[in-house]
């Protein structure tokens, strides 16, 4: 509920948080995100005393450390085996790893080594520093949740959209909704797999795919998709 407008803004509270975006496009009226520097800040949680971006607040209302994106999504730990990364040749799994000595110049440094294996079966060995454009993909649908699929609901009613679930939120990994389209096409909606989940946009969880004409949505997080599958004309 909008309950001010100055300087070229409409500021709205919401029950999580301050919602603030310009009226005119004016860059004196937006303020830079006070976490990454790289965009207009436009959300202040509650109890908060800097705007965040959508990303940051994104990153924020999952539990997660908002901040500039990093080059790469390892975490700061040594990988266990069987952990999952991905890398622009494909998706790989860490079937051993161990630990070195090396030299450089009189330090000596302690450096881990991985063996991967691709899901073609090639293999091949990295050192862990090395690996740069290898980023971890976290365990499958583990953050499709009970309020994640009751707010995907609640979007698709706002948006004037019939559909029904398969009623298995019990198990992420057999969930699908269907939904019709306001021309009365069906589309079917699923959570999407590791290897498409990008662990720094985490609410984007869903992909929409309309059989007859095929399309297949971006992956959204709920409200856009509930817009998408709206909106679309083709």
């Amino acid at each position: 509920m909008p309950v001010g407008r100055h300087f070229g803004m409409v500021i709205s509270r919401l029950p999580r948080l301050t919602y603030a975006a310009t009226i005119l496009p004016s860059e004196d009226s937006r303020f830079v995100c006070s976490i990454c520097y790289d965009n207009w800040g436009v959300y202040r949680f509650h109890g908060e005393t800097v705007w965040m971006c959508w990303q940051c607040a994104d990153l924020k209302d999952n539990g997660l450390v908002p901040g500039p994106r990093l080059l790469n999504t390892q975490p700061p730990r040594k990988l266990r085996v069987g952990e999952k990364l991905r890398s622009p040749s494909g998706a790989w799994e860490v079937t051993s790893s161990e630990r070195i000595e090396t030299r450089a110049g009189d330090t000596l440094q302690h450096v881990c080594v991985y063996r991967l294996t691709r899901e073609d079966g090639h293999e091949e060995e990295w050192r862990g520093r090395d690996m740069v454009d290898f980023h971890l993909i976290p365990t499958e649908f583990e953050h499709i949740t009970r309020a994640r699929c009751n707010e995907l609901g609640s979007m698709l009613t706002a948006a004037g959209l019939s559909w029904e679930d398969n009623g298995r939120q019990d198990t992420p990994r057999r969930l699908k909704y269907t939904v019709t389209g306001p021309r009365g096409r069906q589309w079917s909606i699923r959570p999407v797999s590791g290897m498409d989940f990008d662990p720094w946009q985490p609410s984007n969880l869903w992909r929409a795919v309309r059989v007859a004409p095929l399309h297949r949505s971006p992956v959204l997080s709920a409200r856009p998709l509930a817009d998408h599958i709206r909106e679309f004309q083709p």
